[in-house]
């Protein structure tokens, strides 16, 4: 009787054991989605050119405007942006956007997935300032965004803007900050689907001074590198750069910068422990005596910051400057590059990474990239993609483009990441009775 009623215990522990599994994995199972959001090309105005560089001319597209909902093959590549922002989707391929005023400046901009929130080191408000801060959105319906400004003068009066459904609207710097020089903004998004872009563009009366499209940040940090900035020797004078820095929080920062180029890697004079004052935009002189074409900057702080370096470039017959911006940790991804053939430029302490480069005739070449501090890296003419993999240590990278109009810079960061959904399931089960 006794080893009958054992076997019976059993037997119902494991009958309970067995539907509990069942229940628990008929609960748990679920299905994902998987893609890549559409990312945003900022909008042009009438004296600027504007080209976007796809990998495929049928990489689906809609303008941003009115009641255009219905995305069509872009059919060319590059494709020129006539006047209103583009929505694209191209999958995990990164597209970069190229903008110039002819024989005055240009400027470089990734096109990039919605993002809550952006910081842009860079820009002015005084009477020199023809700059903007342009805000799109690119949802169904209206967004408000919160503009924080900052600028040598400490926290300014901030903004709020409301964009109707796909839509832009554009903000001249010298109303979020009028008179003042040195500005930092921070662009968040309560609603909606939005990208927002920094044109700094400066003019002196008649004499043009040059423009850029400025970098955004996603957040503050208190290490970070600034990767490929462009050095310029003319008549055994080096070129003028400057550090912009915030510190955003209520506490002053202590910053220590190296300065990395073949030449070697070196504190320039009074940036090994410098003091940034909080809330305050400050700019630092950054003249480097370098035989280096291009140099890197990695910063280290013990509070968070974000920073930015601005250089003034001479160009043919006219000047232009470019403002270098944060660049993160480099990741595997792949760039459309059709027609503008830029310069990459890694920093870390090793470097080592394999590039694909596919051609517009069809055929691939492959090649592996070995240093140490700094990596310049040039991108055949006819190149269509350039794809990063095998990263095997913590590097960052730039773009650096270049015309008879100007310079520009992108970071090499992916525009769109793989975004991860759960699909909802039926189940009759949950109906009551």
């Amino acid at each position: 009787m006794r080893i009958r009623r054992l076997v019976i215990v059993t037997a119902a522990l494991a009958l309970t054991l067995t539907i509990s599994n069942l229940l628990t994995s008929r609960v748990t199972a679920r299905s994902y989605s998987q893609n890549y959001p559409a990312v945003v090309c900022p909008p042009t105005d009438s004296t600027i050119a504007s080209v976007v560089s796809t990998a495929s001319t049928k990489t689906l597209y809609r303008v941003i405007v009115g009641k255009s909902t219905v995305l069509t093959p872009i059919k060319s590549t590059p494709y020129i942006i006539e006047k209103d922002a583009i929505l694209l989707d191209q999958g995990e391929v990164t597209a970069v956007t190229w903008q110039a005023s002819s024989g005055v400046w240009a400027g470089a901009s990734l096109c990039l997935a919605p993002q809550g929130d952006q910081w842009f080191v860079g820009g002015s408000g005084d009477v020199t300032s023809k700059g903007r801060l342009v805000v799109v959105n690119s949802g169904l319906s209206e967004a408000i965004v919160d503009v924080a400004v900052w600028s040598e003068r400490g926290a300014q009066s901030g903004k709020v803007l409301t964009v109707p459904a796909n839509s832009s609207v554009r903000v001249p710097l010298d109303s979020l900050a009028a008179g003042q020089v040195s500005l930092t903004l921070r662009v968040s998004s309560r609603s909606g689907r939005v990208n927002a872009f920094l044109i700094d563009e400066r003019k002196k009366g008649l004499q043009n001074l040059g423009g850029d499209l400025v970098g955004s940040a996603e957040f503050p940090r208190t290490d970070f590198v600034i990767s490929g900035i462009p050095q310029q020797t003319i008549g055994g004078k080096s070129g003028s750069h400057f550090l912009r820095v915030l510190t955003p929080g209520n506490t002053d920062a202590n910053i220590r910068v190296e300065l990395i180029s073949k030449d070697g890697v070196f504190a320039p004079i009074g940036l090994d422990d410098r003091n940034v004052v909080q809330g305050q935009v400050t700019d630092i002189p950054l003249n480097p005596t370098i035989n280096a074409s291009v140099f890197s900057l990695r910063i280290r702080s013990d509070q968070p910051i974000v920073a930015a370096v601005y250089s003034v470039l001479k160009v043919q017959n006219h000047q232009d400057f470019m403002w270098s911006s944060v660049t993160s940790k480099l990741e595997p991804m792949t760039l459309a590059v059709k027609s503008l053939s830029p310069v990459f430029v890694f920093t870390g302490d090793l470097i080592r990474l394999k590039v694909s480069t596919r051609l517009t005739n069809g055929s691939t070449k492959y090649s592996t990239l070995v240093g140490n501090d700094i990596l310049r890296w040039k991108v055949p003419a006819n190149a269509l993609t350039v794809k990063f993999s095998d990263i095997r240590y913590p590097i960052s990278g730039a773009g650096l483009l270049s015309t008879t109009s100007g310079v520009g810079t992108f970071p090499l960061t992916p525009g769109s990441t793989l975004a991860r959904a759960a699909v909802p399931q039926s189940n009759i089960e949950v109906i009551n009775r």
